[in-house]
């Protein structure tokens, strides 16, 4: 297989030589953001050279600084140059040829009206042809080049011409803004010409070009979105300034690649949406592709990261380098277990807690250390008692994290606390249509059970667990077994006290939909590793009390000999005022007293 590359100019390209769109990609559908970001930096780099007092020539033209406008890929068959990949450039490169024709004849520039022409059409052995009229595009470009707008009526739904159409007015309202002198025009035409480069890769075989062109745009590995945010901002500084920034940006991303890859882009995006998103639809601007939003028109106006270098050093030096450390700290303490409630977030995967603390901590914030604890724990009380008022839904509470991340941005300690108090208290006086002025609620937490879902309900009496174990100078299993491991020797499973057997249906009168409501309460569960809830699962309640009597310290309670073996647990008992006693039968007053045991404990922990 033969692949040749070469660099053209403008000039080169559009010269005697009528091309062929290829099948692989028939519509043109740019978009004006495309057009857009095409013109702004052409005209970045030139307006960076130009000087009106010189006179337009093609000496001062070599002086100008190039542009490389990517590469395309051509193959050429039967003597007809078909295009692979870049018929979207070269199509939009052709609708500014076609107004800059137009600008030459308001100038009078007569001798260019010619050059530029030969640029569009020329004669064919057929007759005149344009160099980007295929696949019936030919009379649009001749509308647009006789009329300068929009003649013909009816286009159909062809989505090709209605963008050539749409973009070429996008085209002419900026051409005439920037080239608003004959001199400038004169000086851009040799500049567009002759110093914006493209290299061609031409395809010798026909049969060569489904492979090419499947490389291209399908197998070849795409670059992750800040993998093309570090070249266009690094790309923008002077070369002898690149290494030291570029030193910065690779010593912490490197850190976060070692964790995840993922992680880098996911560092972006929250850092991006903390310190700026102030709604639902900004968050969503920066999913996926979130570079191409960092350089959009509108968030360029709050980051001035497009085509301004100053700026790309201090985000490089200030805000990345800060943030980012931030952020590695978070992910090793959560991980490593050193941030208490960074580590129950990230128990139940909670990783946008990361989005509050940055929103939360300014640069070089005196209360950083605090703030992260302080939120990591307010986090976690406001997901847990949404989960146990029975007001969670995920959707509300993307909404809600959102809410929460504007209005505690760069705040201090006393106001973080508030705002989070008021919005949790928001939340379930809006989904229970109540008005309440503390979240803990009994009626609420009653109904408390088998919906939560078997992670938190580990998670939750993972919790209950370490508070008995802390106040009674008591051992525990590890917070990572009770909640997440799920092993066969140390993993803990979800563990219903009354078995679905006979013995307890007839407890509940059989009535059944009182019983199963009841079995499912957090009352009537506990959590035990994995063999010992197999071999429990069905047995009668005096039989389960002995696997009790060495499982979870929760489970514990239920046996007389707890109590005796443990004197400071009748200390935390009177300490907290708690009901804690042995039980023998486990009926529905069982099941309820133990549902208002554990509310007092909610109240301990998250209260």
């Amino acid at each position: 297989m033969g692949i040749n590359p070469s660099n053209k100019t403008i000039d080169d390209i559009f010269a005697n030589k009528e091309y062929k769109i290829d099948f692989y990609q028939r519509d043109y559908k740019w978009k004006k953001k495309h057009v857009e970001s095409l013109l702004n930096d052409i005209f970045y780099k030139f307006n960076n050279n130009y000087d009106p007092e010189v006179d337009a020539s093609l000496d001062i033209i070599d002086k100008f600084d190039w542009y490389y406008l990517h590469t395309y890929v051509v193959n050429t068959y039967n003597a007809k140059t078909y295009i692979v990949d870049g018929q979207q450039r070269f199509t939009t490169l052709n609708l500014i040829l076609i107004k800059l024709y137009h600008l030459a004849n308001n100038f009078e520039k007569e001798e260019k009206v010619d050059l530029i022409k030969n640029k569009i059409y020329g004669p064919m052995i057929e007759g005149k042809a344009f160099w980007m009229g295929d696949n019936g595009r030919d009379e649009v470009l001749d509308d647009l080049l006789s009329n300068g707008e929009q003649t013909i009526d009816s286009i159909g739904d062809d989505i090709s011409l209605k963008n050539i159409y749409q973009n070429y007015e996008y085209i002419k309202k900026y051409l005439e803004k920037e080239l608003n002198t004959a001199h400038k025009f004169d000086v851009f035409l040799f500049y567009f010409l002759k110093k914006i480069n493209l290299v061609e890769i031409s395809i010798e075989d026909a049969k060569d070009v489904p492979m090419v062109f499947e490389v291209i745009n399908d197998r070849g590995e795409s670059l992750k979105p800040y993998e093309v945010f570090k070249g266009e901002l690094l790309g923008q500084l002077k070369r002898e300034e690149v290494e030291d920034y570029y030193d910065i940006w690779t010593e912490n991303i490197s850190k976060l690649q070692i964790i995840d890859e993922k992680e880098v882009d996911r560092f972006f995006r929250f850092y991006f949406r903390a310190k700026y998103v102030e709604s639902k639809a900004e968050y969503k601007e920066f999913d996926g592709e979130y570079h191409r939003t960092v350089f959009s028109s509108k968030w360029d106006k709050k980051l001035k990261l497009r085509r301004n270098p100053i700026q790309v050093k201090h985000f490089i030096k200030e805000d990345f380098d800060y943030y980012a450390k931030l952020y590695l700290e978070l992910l090793a303490k959560s991980e490593k277990k050193e941030g208490k409630h960074l580590y129950f977030n990230y128990l139940n995967g909670q990783e946008r807690q990361y989005l509050l603390i940055m929103s939360a901590i300014k640069k070089d914030d005196s209360d950083r250390d605090e703030k992260i604890e302080l939120v990591s724990k307010l986090f976690d009380r406001h997901y847990s008692l949404l989960k146990l008022m029975g007001c969670y839904d995920s959707n509300q509470f993307t909404e809600s994290i959102i809410d929460l991340n504007s209005k505690i941005r760069d705040k201090d300690i006393d106001d973080i606390k508030g705002i989070f108090n008021q919005q949790l208290l928001k939340e379930i006086n809006e989904t229970k249509g109540i008005n309440i002025d503390k979240p803990l609620q009994w009626n609420l937490f009653r109904e408390a059970g088998k919906s939560l879902g078997p992670t938190f309900i580990r998670y939750f009496f993972s919790r209950v667990d370490h508070l008995i174990a802390e106040e009674c100078h008591l051992q525990t299993d590890s917070y990572y077994n009770l909640v997440k491991n799920r092993g066969h020797v140390n993993g803990y499973h979800v563990e219903h006290i009354l078995a679905d057997n006979d013995e307890n249906r007839e407890v509940f009168s059989n009535e059944e939909d009182l019983f199963y409501s009841e079995r499912n309460r957090l009352g009537a569960l506990l959590i035990l590793k994995g063999r010992d809830n197999k071999s429990s699962s069905n047995e009668t309640y005096k039989d389960k009390l002995k696997t009790y009597s060495h499982a979870t310290l929760w489970a514990q309670t239920l046996t007389e000999d707890f109590y005796h073996c443990n004197p400071d647990f009748n200390d935390f008992i009177e300490k907290y005022d708690l009901n804690f006693r042995p039980i023998e039968v486990y009926d529905q007053k069982a099941v309820i007293e133990r549902q208002k045991l554990l509310f007092e404990i909610a109240k301990i922990i998250w209260e």
